[in-house]
């Protein structure tokens, strides 16, 4: 649960919260508002800032997958992960494999192992 990340928070006065500490600073420095500086914020401005850039023409999409960006390239391999997990879990904990392409870093199928 990634909106979660297992942390809750009680306060006096204050409904009972989950939270991802994290992501967002929530509480202002000096009465001011002082997110901008959390991951949630930087993450959606270096997207912005791609989308600008692709859109003017001086990148292209796959400028980014240099790992400044969270991509289809830079996040496959552990999109492929999650998945054989969840996989496993349906199949009663069953392993899985992942198999690569021919560059050994891209993977190209998840299937039960075989013993």
């Amino acid at each position: 649960d990634q909106a979660h990340r297992g942390m809750t928070v009680a306060q006096d006065g204050k409904p009972f919260g989950s939270v991802n500490p994290l992501f967002m600073k929530y509480a202002p420095t000096n009465g001011m508002f002082s997110g901008q500086g959390s991951y949630g914020v930087r993450s959606f401005e270096c997207f912005v800032d791609a989308c600008r850039e692709v859109n003017a023409g001086t990148k292209d999409a796959g400028s980014f997958d240099d790992g400044s960006l969270a991509t289809a390239a830079t996040t496959v391999q552990g999109t492929a992960i999650l998945e054989a997990g969840r996989r496993s879990l349906d199949a009663d904990g069953r392993p899985m494999d992942i198999l690569y392409g021919e560059d050994g870093h891209t993977p190209v199928e998840i299937r039960p192992h075989e013993f």
